[in-house]
């Protein structure tokens, strides 16, 4: 199933561990890292260990773990409950490291958050076992010393760089970051639209008010359903290419988009 919201939960709260597979979310990624204050890594890989024993089995799990605790946090993380692992400050090398390490989980995904990161996302892209990229805004608009908080051409390039290395390495599509006033329902909406039409599938969540609205505007509708269905038929039964109820043209890679649009739907 791909996700189309992901909660953030801090890894050694257990008391919101508890209640995570109550909020709505496709997907649950447990935080070690920035969530966490260093004194409290410990604790938290603790608390993450018991949790996940009895974790229910509804929601999609993941860890996002720290780079530079890799083992100790894998000690954990790399557990059969857990779907997959975010690596933070992803690398070529500290990507090709955790997919050599983990033996249990089967999926990774690289936040992608420095320059050179971006240069090298369709190579990360192509790593074993990772299917889908992020990207840390934050970050990466420090390295590159971005003034304000919107979009800006440079961090536009950078986020078209994830959607091309993800196709070009034939992996899901990458996931929109998360958006920071969880208060301001309009302004979560309208940038989930903008990613989701520059390709981008799914978002992450920082609180569980935002889950509602990403999960309705990564929706796969019945109207979308029948539309992609009807493209689908059209060109059935057509010689190679067909006109669909609007007078568009149908041809493959109309199809195509069709029958992604379907695949979603189990959603």
């Amino acid at each position: 199933m791909i996700a189309r919201s992901y909660l953030y939960i801090p890894g050694n709260n257990a008391a919101m561990l508890e209640k995570a597979h109550t909020r709505g979310a496709d997907a649950l990624i447990i935080d070690f890292e920035d969530a966490v204050a260093m004194s409290e890594k410990a604790n938290a890989r603790a608390t993450c260990a018991a949790w996940l024993d009895k974790a229910p089995e509804n929601i999609q799990i993941w860890v996002r773990i720290n780079p530079d605790s890799i083992d100790a946090d894998l000690a954990i993380a790399d557990h059969p409950r857990v779907d997959g692992i975010v690596v933070p400050k992803a690398s070529i090398e500290n990507m090709q490291y955790v997919s050599s390490r983990i033996k249990n989980v089967k999926q990774i995904s690289a936040l992608i958050e420095s320059a050179a990161s971006i240069l090298d996302a369709r190579a990360i892209a192509s790593i074993d076992k990772v299917t889908f990229l992020q990207i840390g805004q934050l970050d990466l608009r420090a390295e590159l010393s971005l003034g304000g908080e919107g979009r800006s051409a440079t961090l536009d390039a950078a986020l078209s760089m994830l959607v091309l290395a993800s196709a070009a390495a034939g992996i899901n599509s990458p996931i929109a970051p998360m958006y920071p006033d969880f208060k301001d329902e309009s302004g979560l909406r309208s940038t989930c639209k903008a990613f989701k039409n520059d390709g981008f599938f799914g978002r992450s969540c920082i609180h569980p008010s935002q889950i509602s609205a990403v999960n309705e505007e990564f929706s796969t509708t019945d109207a979308d359903v029948a539309h992609a269905q009807s493209v689908l038929d059209a060109l059935a039964k057509s010689t190679g290419v067909a006109v669909d109820e609007n007078g568009k043209m149908i041809d493959a890679a109309s199809a195509k988009i069709a029958a992604q649009v379907i695949a979603r739907r189990s959603l």
